[in-house]
């Protein structure tokens, strides 16, 4: 599926500019009957990739700013090609609903833990960390419920990670909801106070986005590959990667929908190599 055709009976079909498309129908039309018919096909190479928004349960982690691109400049010419470099991780869930560094896992989807089982009289002691945060991986979507301290009563924390029984009033204590995909959406460690009970937000880092593994799972090497379209719009060769990626940015809240072309130049060069090489 999507090869490309490159000789019929031996003869080369390859060329710019639709060229390649024209000669490879002309000789069908002249020798398709014939058999034997000997056709040779090969791998594309220009990509396209259409990104929706996924249904996220209320967060939202990732967009375009999840590709780095870089501009390059041709040698030969004032053109300006930009190429995909690579990926950046997205802001968490987490980061993205201002959970901290020290607040407490008091609930999830409903299940106490940690701080929360206090809350709760009567409740079941709360699950070791380890089983926690298999908790966590197993459900979709999450709804997660975090208590944070009062300032008058905890300001720093080193005091949440250290802190005694009922270093946290969880009754007093601010607490608040937030809702997420998935576990690997989080962007979140965990570990337990000296009690060895409490849940607490250990680090706060970066996920992987759903672009990054969209294109990932394509399988297909777009790492070094030239950004030549979007939305079907030829880039013109003048512009920067910078203002390509806003433009992407606008595109991507106006339609929930992106759809990049992108092209293997060390690939096409290959072939065209090939197919000069056999004329």
């Amino acid at each position: 599926e999507n090869d490309l055709l490159c000789h019929v009976n031996g003869i080369s079909v390859l060329g710019e500019k639709g060229e390649g498309k024209r000669k490879g129908i002309s000789i069908l039309e002249k020798v398709g009957n014939d058999r034997p018919l000997s056709l040779s096909f090969a791998k594309p190479y220009i990509h396209t990739i259409v990104l929706e928004r996924e249904e996220n349960y209320g967060a939202t982690v990732g967009g375009p700013s999840e590709l780095s691109f870089s501009d390059v400049k041709s040698s030969s010419s004032s053109e300006n090609k930009i190429v995909l470099e690579g990926f950046t991780l997205a802001e968490g869930v987490a980061e993205s609903n201002n959970v901290f560094i020290g607040d407490n896992l008091v609930f999830i989807n409903g299940i106490p833990v940690g701080a929360g089982c206090r809350l709760l009289k009567g409740s079941d002691p709360s699950p070791k960390l380890v089983e926690v945060i298999n908790m966590m991986k197993q459900y979709s979507p999450l709804a997660l419920t975090f208590a944070r301290a009062q300032t008058k009563s905890s300001s720093t924390v080193k005091s949440y990670l250290t802190s005694s029984p009922l270093s946290l009033n969880i009754e007093s204590a601010q607490t608040f909801s937030i809702p997420a995909p998935d576990y690997s959406q989080l962007g979140l460690t965990f570990t337990t106070g000296y009690n060895g009970t409490d849940v607490i937000v250990k680090t706060i880092s970066g996920v992987e986005g759903p672009f990054q593994r969209k294109m990932k799972q394509t399988g297909l090497p777009l790492v070094g590959c030239k950004l030549v379209a979007i939305d079907g719009e030829a880039i013109p060769n003048y512009v920067t990667s910078q203002l390509v990626v806003n433009a992407m940015g606008r595109q991507w809240s106006a339609n929930n929908r992106l759809e990049l072309t992108f092209c293997d130049e060390n690939h096409r060069d290959n072939l065209r190599k090939h197919k000069n090489s056999n004329e």
